[in-house]
């Protein structure tokens, strides 16, 4: 398993009207979905993480914050990874969910 360098952190993340496409500063590895995923989560404490999926090159993590629930995606190959709404709702509170984790973070 790699290991992630020091140097690892958010580099960039961008609000779309459906989703948030976050870059992180080093290339990734699948195995380093966990503390990539606590680098996002950690500004926007508490989050309740409801569901897991993985795949052979993709996962997500299915999650709840302030009261809506959203899903926290990555893709290895292409070292893409978003934040969309589970619904319609959760959709429209994106731009609450972009404005915290760049606040603190």
């Amino acid at each position: 398993m790699q290991q992630l360098t020091p140097k690892q952190g958010i580099e960039s993340i961008t609000y779309q009207q459906d989703h948030l496409n976050i870059l992180f500063a080093q290339n990734w590895y699948q195995e380093d979905i966990t503390e990539l995923s606590k680098l996002v989560f950690l500004p926007v404490e508490p989050v309740i993480i409801k569901e897991q999926n993985f795949g052979a090159d993709r996962e997500d993590i299915r999650f709840n914050w302030n009261e809506n629930y959203f899903v926290l995606n990555f893709d290895f190959y292409s070292q893409s990874c978003w934040i969309e709404g589970q619904d319609s709702a959760a959709t429209e509170c994106l731009n609450l969910l972009y404005t915290a984790i760049n606040k603190r973070s």
